[in-house]
């Protein structure tokens, strides 16, 4: 006897994803996007959305939304993908089922320009700080896998170019002269582990970022 309610959840669960379960040779071309596929996979494998279920579920306002597991593997997909960052390009991913397939979505369940603004507007600083933390979780996961002897870490800028924004609201000058913002990264091995967002006039060791931010990886 089925129970209809592990009828409905499991009905719900293959809305949002579909499984990939075989690859095989092919005469098309392939584009580079195919390696999203892969990507995806990946996500689901080193456990990353129970962290951002935990830190992020309370954006969700309804079950009758995508759920917030599901809203991050998109849009880590379409930073990865990088055919464009203009946030119309949801509504074209969200027509095109090949695209769907390949992150193992259903078309159904694939996000719109106006819910990927709904979702970013939801942000607050407190939330941002939230991001740290599943940074350093990620860091520390990092670590244990690969118990290295010491820990070296690295220091820098990444500047952001906004001078060509219709909106610019917080831009200032940067050292490379154009108008944006210039947020502290700390990374380990390749790995971005902290970033703090500042504006663009601020350099490496403007305040006391670099301490702060230090003491609460250590801490972590």
């Amino acid at each position: 006897m089925i129970n209809k309610n592990d009828k409905k959840s499991k009905q719900q669960k293959n809305t949002y994803e579909i499984q990939i379960d075989s690859i095989e040779k092919t005469s098309d071309t392939l584009s580079d996007r195919a390696g999203l596929a892969l990507f995806s996979r990946y996500l689901s494998k080193v456990g990353i959305y129970s962290k951002i279920t935990k830190y992020f579920g309370s954006i969700r306002k309804s079950k009758k939304g995508i759920p917030i597991d599901n809203t991050f593997k998109q849009l880590f997909c379409y930073f990865t993908d990088g055919t464009s960052f203009h946030l119309t390009r949801f509504d074209d991913m969200a027509k095109n089922r090949g695209y769907a397939e390949t992150i193992e979505n259903s078309v159904r369940a694939m996000m719109s320009s106006h819910s990927a603004k709904r979702f970013f507007k939801s942000f607050s600083p407190a939330r941002l700080w939230k991001f740290r933390m599943l940074l350093q979780d990620l860091f520390i996961w990092r670590l244990g896998k690969e118990l290295p002897d010491i820990v070296v870490l690295g220091i820098d800028t990444m500047v952001m170019d906004n001078n060509d924004a219709k909106i610019r609201q917080g831009v200032s000058p940067t050292y490379k002269r154009v108008k944006g913002f210039q947020p502290l990264q700390i990374y380990w091995n390749g790995y971005l582990i902290d970033a703090i967002f500042r504006g663009g006039k601020n350099h490496s060791n403007h305040s006391d970022t670099v301490i702060e931010a230090l003491t609460h990886i250590i801490k972590g």
